[in-house]
């Protein structure tokens, strides 16, 4: 018997103790494997740990199968008999084989707990088994109270996890974890297979913590730990699903009885993960609204900490399948494109990443893919996975649009996330008091409202939408119906909980909203991106008025340089207006029918450096570039001259021109488009892509003024003439992008498809529980309410009242 006699002075009686839980890792996944070894196991080391917690004056209370939970008088003996175990289990494991190693986690925490006869209860023992779970496996995570108490008593190398909220424990837990034996125990884990320890450069270290406070920024602390499913305490229920997955060997080897297996209760997907070993592969399945995204969340969050504090570890990072959509693309290239896109990282970093497999890749919403390629993206995928087998990647998906596929995914591993059970559900309401009375009798009878609440996403909103609703006041009808009233009631609410009125209007913003939510789904998007909005939203009709808009402003450009600098040559001659209108017209037309007749996607120009490999791509351009301007320069000079002068003097101010002028702007824009991406943007902001892009175009602008300025020194041409011919070079480089951005803007505002400070719109929308910020984009807070926006009917109407603000 492990459990030992409590002093008789603290039965009955609450008071301040250490408690200390102990958990092993893996311990499930050992038993089906071998269960009668592991047994012997679990059995060996828990003898271990009680004889070292009786050494430190401590007192086994209960061992819960796979640990113990001790209490402590002291928490600095909880903490030193906590060193004490894992400093012993990791020397024993030394000299053991690989399958006699067990590792063990442990939590501890100092509070408030009631003594029973042989029991202990309250809050402080809930959060000292909460804590166990979120520790390294061989370490040891202890509460901020115990870390105040033995910080200045115990030699203890601590790192600090933040504020973490537990399952089940109403307020955030400071957390410390305790590295002292967890480096050698997954050495001994995975001694069969030794790698040289990691050593990075500092640019290398720094982009790499770069990344990963990005991920975590985003999508932890943006999404994973405000959304409705974070505030949902409930531990969701896995199955295992083998008959999900294309398996090789699955005709000799398969259990038909053994294709769906239920894990066992208060299993974490971390845990499943891990277990799988190196190159691991796992598919995440489920019901919509049943928990996919948070699921994936949670294990991103787990495998962060983890990278954190091991740089040999692959680097977490969460994509969304939706935005591939380019049958001919491998997965390998749409990464680095997405990685560029979503997380500024340029594309030569996120290749070599690719290539030397340094990424843990998180895949979402595969489902989102559109139907008539979703088959084509899982074929990539397995592809990807041929190729790059040591890239681990986990992927999620609706069961219903997966279990369509006519072939599978090659993958180690799949889980499917239960319903919500109909204890979890009550339970669940229990904790909202008299205000949800009428949700919770009308559950009891209502077998569709039963279906909906067995998702976790609708049982939030409906504990949103239906506070404090009567009985009687509850929708009745089919469940998409209910859906749909549930969604609506929810928006209102939304609404309702503003003080005050707000910065728009209901009915704009709802109008706003969507035609966002119909764009994105005909986009396949899944982020929103201000700078990424693209010509592909309008209709082919908006598109010519689109490209008229471009052509207009590209004449007026143009046609006013034209101008300005035959003015310079020709002085009192009407050729200056003649040519200005000539060029403007022509600029114009060629411009609209560029933009009109071929999809020209706004392609930013954020980061660059010198590179001679995209100096060489473009010199064949440079020279088409070089032969264009010259000649034009040189034939406009001697015309001038010759009118002035004579035909011998204007032929030889023509060469004299069209030489110089022709060579430096062929090498300008040679050296201009030599520039390329290499690092990786530390901060994102809305729109900041466009802004970034402007001060590009306003540096490309500034060194082709200065270069062609000199030339025009050099051959006797006015100034001005330099200035603006090399400030078309920015303009017409990094600033097209600008340019398209503006009037793409401008004519969806015009159209009253969305306001004119943009981003302000989507804060508020944010502030309304609609959005969610993911670093400097936006997403709705769950597809099911982007779907129910983009299924609304959308009523064009021109805006009249806006949101105050400039452009963002």
């Amino acid at each position: 018997m492990l459990n030992e006699e409590l002093p008789n002075h603290i039965k009955g009686q609450r008071t301040l103790a250490a408690i200390l839980f102990t958990d092993a890792v893996s311990f499930s996944a050992r038993m089906s494997e071998d269960e009668e070894h592991t047994l012997k196991l679990i059995d060996r080391d828990l003898k271990l740990m009680a004889n070292i917690c009786r050494q430190f004056e401590g007192c086994v209370l209960k061992s819960t199968g796979d640990g113990l939970l001790m209490y402590f008088a002291s928490a600095i003996q909880a903490v030193a008999c906590a060193t004490e175990v894992q400093k012993q289990l990791t020397e024993n494991a030394a000299n053991l084989p690989q399958k006699d190693i067990l590792i063990h986690r442990i939590g501890i925490h100092l509070g408030d707990v009631f003594f029973s006869d042989n029991d202990v209860m309250g809050n402080g023992v809930n959060i000292a088994a909460r804590l166990q779970a979120e520790a390294e496996p061989g370490g040891i995570c202890i509460s901020q109270t115990v870390y105040d108490v033995v910080k200045n008593n115990l030699s203890l190398q601590a790192t600090f996890l933040g504020e973490k909220e537990l399952k089940n424990i109403r307020d955030a837990i400071p957390i410390y974890q305790i590295l002292l034996a967890s480096k050698t125990a997954r050495e001994q884990v995975s001694k069969e297979q030794e790698i040289e320890p990691k050593i990075l450069s500092r640019q290398e270290y720094r982009f790499r913590q770069i990344l990963l406070n990005k991920v975590k920024n985003y999508w932890i602390k943006g999404v994973l730990e405000s959304s409705l499913h974070g505030k949902l305490f409930i531990e969701l229920g896995f199955e295992e699903r083998l008959d999900a997955l294309e398996r090789p060997w699955s005709l000799v080897w398969s259990d038909g009885e053994n294709q769906h297996k239920t894990l066992p209760v208060g299993a974490k997907i971390f845990d499943k993960f891990e277990e799988l070993g190196e190159g691991r592969s796992l598919l995440i399945l489920g019901e919509p609204g049943a928990g996919k995204t948070t699921t994936l969340l949670e294990l991103a969050k787990d495998l962060i900490q983890k990278a954190e504090l091991n740089v040999t570890l692959p680097i977490p990072v969460i994509f969304n399948l939706s935005s591939w959509r380019n049958i001919k693309q491998s997965i390998a290239d749409w990464l680095v494109q997405e990685l560029y896109s979503k997380y500024q990282v340029s594309k030569e970093i996120g290749k070599n990443w690719i290539q030397q497999q340094q990424l843990l890749l998180l895949l979402d919403g595969l489902d989102e893919v559109s139907s008539e390629i979703r088959q084509n993206c899982v074929d990539a995928l397995n592809q990807f996975c041929q190729e790059w087998g040591q890239t681990e990647i986990v992927v999620c998906s609706r069961i219903k649009d997966y279990e369509t596929l006519s072939s599978r995914l090659i993958f180690q591993g799949a889980v499917y996330i239960q319903p919500l059970s109909e204890v979890q559900i009550e339970e669940y309401l229990q904790s909202g008091g008299e205000e949800l009375k009428g949700l919770k009798i009308a559950l009891k009878n209502d077998q569709i409202l039963q279906d909906l609440a067995a998702s976790p996403l609708m049982l939030s909103i409906m504990t949103l939408a239906y506070r404090g609703v009567a009985i009687a006041e509850l929708p009745q009808g089919h469940t998409l119906a209910r859906c749909e009233d549930l969604f609506n009631t929810y928006i209102e609410k939304m609404f309702q909980r503003r003080v005050g009125k707000g910065l728009y209007s209901q009915e704009k913003t709802k109008r706003w909203l969507i035609w966002l939510a119909k764009r994105m789904v005909e986009q396949s998007q899944t982020v929103f991106l201000i700078e990424r909005m693209q010509p592909s939203y309008l209709t082919k009709k908006e598109k010519w008025n689109y490209a008229i808009s471009i052509g207009l402003l590209s004449g007026i450009i143009l046609g006013g340089c034209a101008w300005v600098n035959l003015d310079l040559i020709m002085f009192d001659s009407t050729a200056p207006i003649t040519g200005g209108l000539t060029v403007g017209l022509g600029s114009g037309l060629v411009a609209t029918l560029l933009f009109g007749l071929i999809d020209h996607e706004i392609n930013l120009v954020e980061t660059f450096k010198w590179s001679w490999k995209k100096a060489q791509e473009n010199y064949k351009t440079g020279l088409l570039v070089a032969l264009l301007v010259g000649p034009v320069i040189g034939i406009a000079n001697a015309l001038v001259t010759a009118s002035v002068a004579s035909w011998s003097v204007g032929i030889n101010h023509g060469l004299l021109s069209a030489i110089p002028f022709g060579i430096g702007s062929g090498l300008i824009f040679v050296l201009l488009r030599g520039l390329t991406g290499s690092n990786i943007e530390t901060t994102t902001t809305p729109n900041q892509g466009i802004w970034v892009s402007g001060k590009n175009a306003a540096i490309f602008g500034l060194l082709g003024a200065t270069a062609l300025t000199a030339i025009a020194l050099a051959v006797d041409f006015p100034v001005l003439f330099g200035i603006s011919l090399g400030l078309m070079f920015g303009l017409f480089g990094a600033g097209e992008a600008c340019l398209q951005h503006l009037m793409l803007r401008i004519f969806l505002y015009y159209k009253g498809y969305i306001p004119w400070n943009y981003a302000k719109f989507l804060d508020y929308a944010t502030e309304l529980i609609f959005l969610q910020k993911v670093g400097g984009g936006y997403i709705f807070i769950h597809r099911l309410l982007l779907e129910h926006f983009a299924n609304k009917t959308f009523l064009s109407k021109r805006v009249g009242e806006q949101g105050s603000g400039g452009v963002e």
